[in-house]
């Protein structure tokens, strides 16, 4: 029964020199993974234990290097440079043509001058008679509508245009009123006798009354009596009125727009 204190005593003595191995084994192990005792932290490093046999590989969670180091910033600089010297396009694109929007083959019109052209060669005509228009009245009350009426003028001879002008702005004739034939030309209004016949263009210039009183609606018959007048009659195609030495673009107080060129409508016309 003595014996066994003995045994007791021989079992922790192994047991403390197993222990002491295990430390000195995990001590080596530190140092070889480069465990500083000095520093402060945790006993085992970040890495844990797979670092072992591989001291000279980075990590896969290795600390990112300095960009600042001498070795990376000279390749940047050699990066930055080899996209420097790189061949760009031109910032500075050629300008193309612009595209012509002009088409040649259609003619250019030029319109009438603003400004009165001024006196031409007065036409002379021979004795004989010339169409004149005027207007009748069809319908009642509201539904009462204007219409051309054709009628014949004997001429003298001469110069018609300031004639056909003069008959226009007297009116028709007593037989004429008679059967209901009226003029939306004012007795007041004069034509300047100089006109100018130019490329088949009548330049006429009128007093300021053309533009005095009426409707839009006589304002437009008014028109239609002098271009019904002269155009088709010694090779007019058109008219352009003046006064006071000024192109006339409206008419009235309510500012009727009147074309550039004044030619015939497609407006019904009575022959009496």
């Amino acid at each position: 029964m003595a014996v066994l204190p003995q045994i007791q005593e021989d079992k922790w003595k192994s047991l403390r020199y197993l222990l002491g191995g295990i430390f000195l084994v995990l001590v080596l192990i530190e140092k070889s993974m480069g465990f500083d005792p000095k520093t402060g932290g945790n006993f085992f490093p970040k890495q844990g234990f797979r670092n072992i046999g591989k001291v000279q590989e980075k990590s896969k969670f290795a600390e990112p290097a300095d960009p600042f180091t001498k070795e990376n910033w000279e390749d940047d600089l050699n990066w930055e440079e080899e996209v420097l010297t790189q061949t760009f396009p031109d910032s500075e694109a050629k300008s193309k043509p612009h595209q012509k929007l002009v088409d040649d083959t259609i003619p250019e019109i030029t319109l009438p001058e603003d400004r009165f052209p001024g006196a031409g060669k007065r036409l002379q005509v021979d004795a004989g008679y010339l169409p004149i228009y005027f207007l009748k009245f069809y319908g009642t009350g509201k539904n009462s509508q204007s219409q051309l009426v054709k009628l014949t003028r004997e001429f003298p001879g001469g110069d018609p245009i300031a004639f056909l002008f003069q008959e226009l702005t007297k009116g028709p004739n007593p037989e004429e009123k008679g059967k209901g034939v009226l003029s939306a030309l004012s007795k007041k209004m004069r034509m300047e006798p100089n006109y100018r016949l130019e490329n088949g263009i009548l330049h006429l210039s009128v007093s300021e009354d053309i533009s005095y009183g009426g409707s839009m609606e006589i304002l437009k018959d008014r028109l239609d009596q002098i271009i019904f007048t002269m155009v088709d009659n010694f090779g007019i195609k058109a008219v352009v009125l003046y006064s006071n030495g000024e192109r006339i673009r409206t008419l009235g107080s309510d500012g009727l727009t009147i074309p550039e060129v004044l030619a015939k409508s497609q407006r019904k016309v009575i022959i009496f």
